[in-house]
């Protein structure tokens, strides 16, 4: 039943959002208990608005729709084929699940479910940390025995044998490596062993639900300390074999690390955005299949930047990300060397321009996959990238670059050549445009665009077309 009463205005806190829960399941007598990582976050004084609940003999719809109506939020989001129901409002995120208990067949990734107990629900559960569970009153309840010791001692635990919990769901393996990354926490004995005894089973789950916890393990606050146990429980291997691939190739030059190692460092000395963490983390892959050591026993990595780019893309289209975001990790590869190589000296106003053109965008990207690639390194200072952003920003002023366009526009073009329109006009104002880049025209100059291309009669001149002017 949904009690009739008024509305709140307020924003809701995490408090008021728990005494609303409390009030809710008291109205409408439903036996819930918060579960899982929010009551892990909330012990260790970390701030959620997502919430999760057990509910025991009832899927907990009623007491969700009296506080989505208490706050004024939508009414519950149902979800009959995993036995869930969802509210949101003012950032916060509630869903509850009715109590069950699991069984699962080798071949399958799907469990058998059926109605169980609160202790037969949370000892599914992933680790004793997230089998943690308090009642709406405040009770903590440790089922497992093990979960309020374990996260005094930062220790990730199954409550079951681990090759059965992992087998159950291997995508478990997964969250213990982003865990790891994002709590700091480390591994109870015996459990990285069953990980790697478990890891081909990973093959059974959808590259969606790896392609999400990759995300989370990228921009937690240690990503290499995550990636370190997925290849060393062998999930590297399974699914990113081209970053096992760096393990053992050896640098010169200023690099102090192997690829591998200084992938790893890399990535944890780059911003915590999704993009440049990616970049960071493929910013190399090209290396491995590029490595030759030469006569006097140099490391060489010709053309690695693009061989990277290539791969970049096939390995991100292979773990489904979307093409947006394809295009633009394959770019930060493609272009990472580029404000290394950066001299100061060398570098002309035309070759900073091409290079804002480039990057488009991406340019701060760019850069910060630039910055955590030297950092990793032992490159005594980051000055030379320093001054190349505010060389390209003083070029760039308001954006004169980045929208650059051709002074000559399509009908100009074809007026000028005494052509129909084609592609080739495209490469007509690709080509002016460079030559604005190169200092040769004045951006806007169209008397001066036309004089240019009258010199450069190959650029627009069919083999037929009479002669300008």
């Amino acid at each position: 039943m949904t009690a009739d009463i008024d509305t709140v205005s307020t924003t809701p806190t995490q408090d008021t959002v728990l005494d609303a829960l409390r009030d809710a399941a008291r109205r409408t007598t439903t036996e819930a208990y918060l579960v899982g990582g929010f009551v892990r976050d909330r012990l260790l004084g970390r701030p959620g608005k997502d919430i999760d609940l057990v509910c025991v003999d009832t899927d907990g719809v009623a007491m969700l729709t009296d506080v989505a109506t208490h706050f004024g939020w939508h009414r519950p989001q149902v979800f009959e084929r995993f036995g869930t129901a969802q509210i949101r409002g003012e950032g916060f995120i509630i869903e509850s699940v009715r109590a069950r208990a699991e069984s699962y067949l080798p071949e399958s990734r799907k469990p058998s479910v059926r109605p169980g107990t609160l202790a037969e629900d949370i000892v599914r559960r992933d680790f004793t940390c997230n089998a943690l569970c308090q009642s709406l009153s405040g009770e903590l309840i440790d089922i497992t025995g093990h979960g309020i010791d374990d996260l005094r001692a930062g220790i990730l635990r199954t409550p079951l044998d681990p090759a059965e919990t992992f087998s159950e769901d291997p995508l478990r393996m997964f969250r213990a490596a982003r865990f790891v990354a994002q709590l700091g926490f480390t591994l109870a004995d015996g459990t990285v062993e069953a990980m790697r005894a478990t890891a081909e089973r990973s093959l059974i789950l959808s590259v969606e639900r790896i392609n999400e916890e990759l995300r989370r393990l990228l921009t937690a606050p240690k990503p290499s300390s995550g990636l370190e146990i997925l290849r060393l429980a062998g999930l590297l291997d399974v699914f990113l074999p081209e970053i096992a691939a760096m393990i053992g190739i050896e640098q010169g030059g200023y690099h102090i690390y192997d690829v591998y190692g200084h992938t790893l460092a890399a990535v944890d000395a780059a911003p915590p955005d999704p993009l440049v963490r990616l970049g960071t983390l493929l910013h190399d892959v090209g290396k491995p299949p590029t490595h030759v050591v030469a006569e006097d026993g140099r490391h060489t990595f010709y053309d690695h930047p693009n061989v990277g780019a290539r791969m970049a893309t096939e390995i991100l289209r292979r773990l489904r990300f979307s093409n947006e975001e394809i295009d633009a990790v394959s770019a930060l590869v493609r272009l990472h060397l580029r404000p290394i190589q950066y001299d100061p000296l060398t570098f002309g106003d035309s070759a900073i321009r091409r290079l804002i053109r480039e990057a488009g965008p991406l340019r701060e990207a760019m850069l910060a996959v630039a910055r955590a690639d030297t950092t990793a390194s032992s490159y005594p200072d980051l000055d030379n990238i320093e001054a190349l952003a505010h060389r390209m920003d003083s070029l760039d002023e308001g954006g004169a670059v980045t929208r650059l366009e051709a002074p000559l526009d399509g009908a100009a073009i074809m007026k000028l050549a005494g052509r129909p329109e084609g592609r080739w006009v495209g490469g007509v104002k690709t080509a002016l445009v460079e030559a604005v880049l190169d200092g040769e025209l004045a951006a806007g100059d169209a008397d001066g665009a036309e004089a240019w291309l009258i010199r450069h009669p190959d650029l627009w001149r069919a083999d037929d077309s009479p002669p300008a002017g």
